[in-house]
């Protein structure tokens, strides 16, 4: 019964779904199962002396469920891990037949009478269970492929490194300190602070908001925290995020903002020197002169952003700027058509390598077979440093990008059991 009749009951519940609808299907479910609880209850009724549970009707009617219950999730596993093993049981309709009523013959024979006996049928069940599980956690060559075209990953320009006093950040996090993408200081207190200022404009006020009798700024960046009246009327504002002041020109409200560990008086300069911006000063976009407001920010330069209408300004020197001026990056291209020393401040031979340096970035090329391995750093970062990161630079394994690869979206039940196992 269990080699022939339930699994080709299955197949015909799985043609009437795909054909006759939820309708139909549903009803061939309930008829299936209770001629199958019929059958069996039938089957121990005839032997319940061989059975712990054939002494009653509710005995019985327990066992039955048991069976079909048990013995279906295990011909369900089995389809499974023969499938992933690649044995071809499901596609082979003897095979099928002489194997699938297995899972229900153990399932009932756990309840036979005798120690013995059910000792036996107890351990070849775990010896087979365990097997499955070792199957299902194993991933096929196939399936690794799919997952790393999935990613768009390709072997050829996936390397992995450790660098001292780093750890990988941004994906490529192949374990044991390995990284692949970019790196940042493992000890926090190695990262400086950002220090940058932003000067924009806004055009309306919010109704009724104020801080020290100041109307506040539509979509300002200065709309909590605390605030103080100074020398000359300016307001000044500072909360946890930034601090700065908002200043009324005409109709229109101009906000200087600085990040913590932008010094207080320059911001107040700044503030105190609020002017339209010059064509001179805007450079290469001179069409916006007239929208646009500017200031005197030594140490600073700034470049004109998007909408609303607005200035940033950054360090001349980014030697000590932010986290971007002490961080790490590997970054690994084919070598066809590819000039390292493209765009570069500086790009010097060294001894197999190529020592390379833009505006805000510095470190080595290293040519590997078809791709070029760059490992650039911060202003900050010490250039030794990244000379031994691009010399041990190499490929990652497959058990690494394993590791680092997201897994495949599930697809049903089999699927993510799959994946807790993997994850146990």
């Amino acid at each position: 019964m269990g080699a022939v009749a339930l699994p080709m009951a299955w197949q015909a519940l799985l043609v009437a779904l795909l054909a006759g609808g939820t309708g139909l299907f549903g009803v061939m479910v309930l008829v299936g199962a209770l001629a199958v609880l019929a059958y069996l209850f039938v089957v121990i009724t005839i032997t319940g002396e061989v059975s712990v549970l054939g002494a009653t009707g509710g005995r019985r009617l327990l066992w039955a469920l048991l069976v079909v219950g048990g013995g279906t999730a295990g011909w369900a596993l089995g389809w499974a891990v023969t499938d992933v093993a690649g044995l071809g049981v499901s596609h082979n309709l003897l095979l099928t037949f002489l194997l699938g009523g297995v899972p229900y013959a153990l399932v009932a024979g756990l309840f036979l009478a005798g120690w013995k006996l059910n000792t036996a049928v107890l351990g070849l069940s775990v010896v087979l269970i365990s097997a499955g599980v070792v199957v299902l956690r194993h991933e096929s060559p196939d399936e690794f492929e799919a997952r790393l075209a999935a990613d768009n990953v390709h072997r050829e320009t996936t390397y992995a490194v450790a660098i001292p006093g780093y750890l990988p950040t941004d994906g490529g996090d192949y374990g044991d300190g390995l990284g692949g993408a970019s790196f940042h200081p493992e000890n926090p207190d190695a990262v400086p602070p950002d220090r940058y200022i932003t000067i924009t404009r806004y055009d309306r006020a919010m109704l009724g908001e104020q801080m020290c009798g100041q109307p506040t700024a539509q979509d300002s960046r200065l709309t909590w925290g605390s605030c103080k009246v100074e020398a000359g009327g300016l307001v000044y504002r500072h909360n946890e995020i930034e601090h700065g002041y908002q200043v009324p020109v005409g109709h229109r409200y101009v906000t200087v903002v600085g990040t913590p560990a932008v010094d207080h008086d320059l911001l107040r300069a700044a503030a105190l020197s609020l002017h339209l911006a010059t064509t001179d000063e805007l450079g290469d976009n001179r069409e916006l002169a007239g929208e646009y407001y500017t200031a005197a920010v030594p140490g600073y330069v700034g470049q004109a952003t998007g909408s609303p209408p607005g200035m940033l300004y950054a360090p001349v020197d980014q030697t000590g700027n932010g986290a971007q001026s002490v961080s790490i990056s590997l970054y690994v291209t084919y070598a066809a058509g590819d000039s390292i020393c493209f765009d570069t401040i500086e790009c010097t031979p060294d001894a197999g390598l190529t020592y390379v340096r833009q505006e805000d970035t510095h470190g080595y090329v290293i040519r590997r077979d078809e791709v070029n391995v760059q490992v650039l750093g911060g202003l900050r970062v010490d250039k030794t440093l990244l000379r031994q990161a691009a010399l041990n630079a190499r490929p990652a394994t497959d058990d690494e990008l394993r590791r680092a690869l997201p897994p495949l979206k599930p697809h049903g039940v089999i699927d993510r059991l799959r994946q807790w196992l993997r994850n146990f």
